[in-house]
This record gives C-alpha cells, structure tokens and sequence, in this order.
C-alpha cells in the first residue's frame, strides 16, 4: 500500500501531505521518490521514507527499473510530477495495472493534447473558452506574448512590446507561439487545482490568484471561492480521460469575472498545489480513498476561502 513520486525535487510539501493523508486514514503506507541524484540534488529524498535513483525517461531500461523498485517496495500507487514523463507512464499504465500498481496519470489522447499548446487553445475553445488571439510572424499586433509550442514550466516565455524586443531566432524556428498579451492590469490571473476521480469527474475545484511567479511556479497565492469556480465546476464538471490532479490556469476579467481566457492545463500536480492542501483541498486523501480503501470521493467544496500562502526557501544540509 504504499507510494511512489516520481521526479519528486523539491516537493517536500507533496510528499508530507501523502505521509499525512495516509495517517489520517489509519493507513500503514510509506512514501517514497525517485530523482536523479535523490540524496544529493533532490531535498524531498530526506522527507520521504526512502529514495531511488532513476536514469532518464529516454533510457531503453526506465520503465522496468520504475517497475522493479514498485514490485520490490510494495508500492500500488505511482505519482508523476512533471511534463516529460507523463506520455511514457500512461503508455505503459496497464502493464503497472496488471501488477496491482496504479499509475495516477490520465489518459494518452487527453495528454498529447494538453503537452501541444496549440491543440490545447483548440481545447479551450471546443469548451466555450476564450484563448488569447495567435498571430504569425507576418501579422501581429504589439504587445505579444511568447512560448514553445511544448514547453513547460514558464521556460522560454516572454513578453515583447515591440518587434526589437521579439528574439529573431524564435520567428524564424517555428518553435514558438506568438500569442495575444492578456493585459494583467485588468485581469486576475488564477491557477486551478482540479481533481477527477476514477470515473473523470471533477471532485473538487480550488482557484487561487497568482500574486507572484518564481521560476514559472505561484510564490504568492490566495484562494478564492468566486465566479471563476462555478465557471470551472460547471465547464469541466466532467472531461473525458482526466484523472487525478490537474492544473489550469486563466485569466479572469477584474470587472467581469465570466469574461475568461484559457491559458493551459497540465495534467499532473502543479508545483503550487501545496496552496490548495494548505487551504484545506487534500488531494492526497482523495487518491488514496479511491485507490487503496476503494471507497467512492465526493465533491468537495469545504476548503478555506482567502488563504493566502507566501513561500520562502529552505536549506537541506547534507555533510559528505
């Protein structure tokens, strides 16, 4: 019964809400990481109950040895934390099924769409979604915002107030989307945390305001209990092939809150959703209901509204 994060870095606060759901659930169930370098370059790996060093998701061999350390360790519930590795896992997750091991990953087709952002846009706007406007090269309208087409974590992504501030590399590879500015002075910028269930319904909706980014991750949030959730609740109350936690960010009109642009959804656990846990939202506790006591989650709506988090580094001291 226990649990296995994947590539887990720096989240430490992910790791302690497992430990804590399993705890409250009366749960015998250790949580352990996987990384690189897990004792050196990986702070979680000295929160968890034990650590593996993997290779990369390209060696010919990741899967069995993800496989073998979940066989050998007792793990029946498997947890990926970011972009690249969530295709690979829901490829192989009914060979982890059959071995007793759920992979908390959605589905192949709902993932190839959201890891493309222009396919993601087209999913916004198949939902009703306002996306902000894609220029090309040859017709755009100052400012714009840039991104990789299948970039992740905010890398590689700039605003440009006029053409000298536009790199010529990036309208020339074809590699990047030349999107619309969505002006943050008169709209609210929200990261969602969602939770689908087994059966692809949404189970719980906590929407926080982004006060401060660092390093493409919320450093400053609250959570708000608005237009944006009945908006959300009421869009993707039910989306086919999402399972477990996702992440969608928007932008909401300070004025009009129902005037919404989608930004993108990934489908995974956001480096922010500590965030919700802390507002009271334990996703943790959710995936081990559903895939350990096999009991049925209902909707949740009892988390702290106005909560806000302000976050701060701390050291790990490891003597060699």
């Amino acid at each position: 019964m226990n649990i296995l994060i994947t590539s887990a870095g720096r989240r430490v606060s992910l790791v302690q809400g497992f430990k804590k759901a399993a705890s409250t659930l009366n749960l015998d169930s250790k949580v352990f990481i996987t990384d690189l370098d897990p004792i050196k370059s990986s702070p979680v790996a000295h929160f968890a109950d034990g650590s593996f060093k993997v290779g990369y998701f390209s060696d010919s061999d990741y899967m069995q040895i993800l496989l073998n350390i979940c066989l050998e360790n007792s793990i029946t519930i498997v947890i990926p934390t970011i972009d690249s590795e969530l295709l690979l896992l829901a490829q192989h997750k009914s060979e982890f099924l059959q071995a007793g091991i759920n992979v908390i990953v959605s589905s192949i087709e709902l993932i190839k769409i959201l890891r493309d952002k222009e396919k993601t846009n087209t999913f916004f706007n198949d939902y009703g979604i306002n996306t902000p406007k894609i220029y090309t090269k040859d017709d755009i309208q100052f400012p714009i915002f840039l991104k990789p087409f299948n970039g992740s974590n905010s890398q590689g992504i700039y605003k440009a107030a006029s053409i000298d501030e536009v790199r010529p590399v990036d309208l020339k590879s074809g590699k990047m989307m030349i999107l619309e500015y969505i002006e943050k002075k008169k709209y609210d910028e929200y990261t969602v945390d969602l939770y689908f269930d087994k059966e692809s319904n949404l189970k719980c909706v906590v929407p926080r305001i982004r006060l401060k980014v660092v390093g493409g991750e919320s450093n400053q949030g609250i959570t708000r209990k608005n237009e944006v959730l009945d908006f959300v609740l009421k869009t993707f109350s039910k989306l086919p092939g999402a399972i477990g936690c996702l992440t969608l960010q928007l932008f909401s009109n300070k004025k009009n809150p129902e005037d919404i642009y989608g930004i993108e959804i990934n489908p995974r656990f956001g480096g922010g959703f500590p965030f919700s846990l802390n507002a009271g939202a334990s996703f943790p506790e959710f995936i081990l209901k559903e895939y350990i006591l096999n009991s049925e989650v209902e909707y949740f709506d009892d988390w702290k509204d106005n909560c806000l988090n302000i976050r701060y580094e701390k050291e790990v001291v490891i003597y060699d």
